[in-house]
């Protein structure tokens, strides 16, 4: 598992693999594919996210969902908060929280096709094996991510 920032504001704030429950090592967050999202942000939520993402970091998972949880009441339809949020969900085990919360990043109206390969890991994760071969193919149509869709569909054919 992975936590790579890749925003001008966070210059690299993390490139180390992070520790957490055995079910949530096999999700890979990025931060790159929610740069652009972030960025809507003012630089005070930022400042805020960049603090959320270090307590990740550090397996503060229930202090880094505060935090984010304060973000995305102000800014419900950012993706990339809603996906963060439900991956500090996944490092909690709360699969079905976290499998909300990718739902509300995927309807939310910016991100990219990370969005939907989250929601399809989460949603395999949750059991729900309809949303993750609808979000798969979501992912898809995009033409990014291949190997990371190849990935899930074989997890999925275990399952």
């Amino acid at each position: 598992m992975r936590l790579c920032v890749s925003l001008g504001v966070f210059s690299a704030l993390l490139l180390s693999p992070l520790a957490g429950p055995s079910l949530c090592a096999s999700v890979d967050l990025r931060m790159e594919p929610l740069a652009d999202s972030l960025k809507l942000l003012k630089s005070e939520e930022r400042t805020a996210v960049e603090q959320a993402v270090e307590f990740i970091r550090r397996g503060e998972n229930t202090t880094a969902l505060a935090r984010l949880s304060t973000l995305t009441g102000a800014n419900p339809q950012n993706s990339s908060l809603r996906i963060l949020s439900a991956y500090a969900l996944l490092q909690l085990g709360n699969f079905l929280g976290a499998f909300e919360e990718a739902k509300k990043a995927e309807a939310a109206p910016n991100g990219n096709s990370y969005k939907c390969w989250f929601l399809a890991k989460v949603a395999l994760l949750a059991g729900d094996k309809e949303v993750c071969r609808r979000e798969l193919e979501h992912a898809r149509k995009a033409g990014h991510l291949a190997s990371d869709i190849k990935a899930i569909e074989k997890e999925l054919q275990r399952n």
